[in-house]
Parts: structure tokens; sequence; C-alpha cells
């Protein structure tokens, strides 16, 4: 019974997919595929030729006719020696050890330097899909190498994206009308009331009670007032 739950337990092991070597269509993934086998074909002709201390020379030819080339001292004395059939020169023999050397210094701090990047690229990645939401999981993927169970996955989030925007655009649309529908029932208040003007004193000294009466009603300085009595004693001299 315990070999049976051991067996039961035990996981699948993954197989890896092969992938058929082809030519890539589209253009411009063709040129993102040319640097990126070229730059790995360069790091390893140099780990073979600071591991081994062997001469190597590689020439490559872009698809617009451009070369590029790698080689260890050189790849025009390697090319060249392989063509005359020359041998390497005794005196030199010292410096090459001292540039292997020298390169192979370079080579592990450029090394140390890439897993650095690295690891940090991947601490971005985590946080950005911390504070993305999880969005970036499928959003940065590829359709092209999706089965068919991950595009119909695919389609769905985004389909449900898009309900989402909708659904914040059309709420945002409603506070506005809102808003300026409080505004216009509810006006905002003025910032200051202005107080009637007051009757200039002279003018108050040479009036009676009704003229005063008269003047107002009359739309005085464009503002209709309140009748108000003077004392008697003001208009005795009258």
């Amino acid at each position: 019974m315990a070999s049976n739950g051991a067996t039961t337990s035990a996981k699948p092991k993954t197989i890896r997919r092969k992938i058929e070597i082809k030519k890539v269509e589209q253009k411009s993934r063709r040129h993102v595929t040319f640097s990126k086998r070229k730059l790995g074909l360069f790091n390893k002709l140099t780990e073979l030729s600071i591991l081994c201390h062997a001469e190597t020379a590689l020439i490559v030819t872009s698809q617009n006719g451009k070369l590029y080339s790698c080689g260890y001292p050189d790849a025009d004395a390697v090319i060249r020696r392989y063509l005359t059939g020359a041998s390497p020169q005794c005196g030199s023999k010292r410096k090459q050890q001292e540039l292997t050397e020298s390169l192979r210094l370079e080579y592990e701090a450029s090394q140390n330097h890439l897993l650095e990047e690295k690891t940090r690229l991947q601490e971005i990645k985590e946080e950005s899909e911390k504070n993305s939401f999880g969005f970036s999981s499928w959003w940065n993927h590829s359709i092209e190498d999706m089965s068919l169970d991950n595009l119909e996955q695919f389609k769905s989030s985004l389909e449900g994206l898009k309900l989402n925007l909708v659904a914040a655009v059309q709420n945002e649309k409603l506070a506005v009308v809102q808003n300026d529908k409080f505004n216009c029932e509810f006006p905002p208040l003025p910032l200051a009331v202005v107080p009637p003007p007051q009757l200039p004193n002279s003018l108050i000294q040479r009036l009676s009670e009704h003229q005063v009466h008269d003047y107002w009603n009359s739309g005085g300085d464009g503002i209709d007032y309140l009748p108000f009595k003077f004392p008697r004693s003001s208009f005795a001299h009258y």
C-alpha cells in the first residue's frame, strides 16, 4: 500500500516541447532572432577560447549583407593562418597567455554583472506584477506561442478588461452629469452682501420726512428703501 501511495503522489516529469527549426516569416521577429542568436554564438565562441585556450574565428552575415566577426586572439589572424597554413609565432605565446588571462577575468566580471542584472530584472518583474494586480502575467505573452486553451483564456481576460473599462468610463460620465445638475439646482452663494447705500447727511438735513420717503420711492440711487421717521425736532426750523 505504501508503494502505491508513493507512486500516486509522485509528480510526472515535465516533457520539454521540441521546437521546430524553420525560417521566421515575420521580418521584425527575424531581426530580433538574428541578434539574439548571434550574441549567443559569440558568447559560446568566447567561452571556448578562454576555457580551452583555443584560437577561434567566426563570421556571420545578416540578411542585409552586413558582416559580423568574432575570434581569438583575432579573427583576421586566425583566418589568415587558416588560408596560409602558417604556424603561430613563438614569441607571441606569452602575450597570448597574458591576453587570455585578461580576457578570462573580463569574462568572469561580465558574467557576474549579467547575473546581477538578471536578478534585478526578475525583482522588477515581480514588483510590477504585484502593482498591476496580475495583469502582466498574461498581458506580455505572445499569442503566437499560445495553445487553444490559453487563447480562450486570453480572450476572456481581454473581454473582462474591456467591460471594466467601459463601466469605469460610464461611471465617470455619470458623476460629471450629476455634478453639473447639482450646480444648476443649487448655485453657489455670493461671497459678500453689499449693503444699501447711505443717504448723504447734507441731504438729510435739507429734506423733510415726506421728501426723504419720496426720494427713496422714486428710485434714488437705483435702490428702494423702507421709509423711516426723523424726530420732529429735527425739522422744527423749516
